[in-house]
């Protein structure tokens, strides 16, 4: 009898295919393949293309908080947390999953499903995640502050991800996040 594939081995080959083709290319049938398994099996652990995505998606967040963990100081001003985040977030091991985080920003601005509710609870939690380390009490002024962290941050990835490494961190270097 063969090696029965569980739901976690599905989603880590979903996870490998989507950072090595990108989220357009996430099938039932790619992913059965890679993993030489009839794409029944993955129907089985996930209904739906949409549960799929999802679960893959869910994923490579943990992926990225994994490797984000030591990114943010606790309780740092934003130029602190901005000076420190960006080498880490600047770099190759990152850049793979933020090209998968703009494919899904785009098809949430093309008002594709289920991007658009993916997208929003993904900014909600990354605003969510850096307010934790902004020093600052009033829980709306923290919120604002994380939102234009947030907000210079993808900026600058965006220009990671279209214009390369050292056109972003020129745009760092005039914002004065680097030196």
């Amino acid at each position: 009898m063969g090696y029965r594939h569980d739901r976690d081995d599905i989603v880590r080959a979903g996870v490998d295919l989507v950072l090595a083709e990108g989220l357009a290319a996430l099938s039932f049938g790619k992913v059965a393949k890679s993993l030489g398994i009839s794409d029944r099996m993955v129907v089985y652990y996930f209904p739906s293309k949409d549960v799929l995505i999802t679960s893959v998606v869910a994923a490579m967040g943990a992926q990225l908080q994994e490797l984000l963990e030591g990114a943010f100081p606790a309780k740092a001003s934003v130029d602190d947390l901005l000076r420190t985040a960006w080498p880490i977030l600047a770099s190759s091991k990152v850049d793979a999953l933020m090209a998968v985080y703009f494919e899904i920003v785009g098809l949430a601005s093309a008002k594709k499903e289920p991007y658009v509710g993916l997208a929003s609870a993904l900014v909600e939690a990354w605003v969510a995640w850096v307010g934790e380390s902004i020093d600052v009490e009033a829980p709306a002024e923290r919120r604002r502050l994380a939102l234009s962290v947030v907000a210079r941050v993808d900026g600058l990835l965006m220009v990671r991800q279209v214009c390369g490494p050292r056109a972003a961190n020129d745009a760092a270097r005039a914002l004065g996040i680097i030196d």
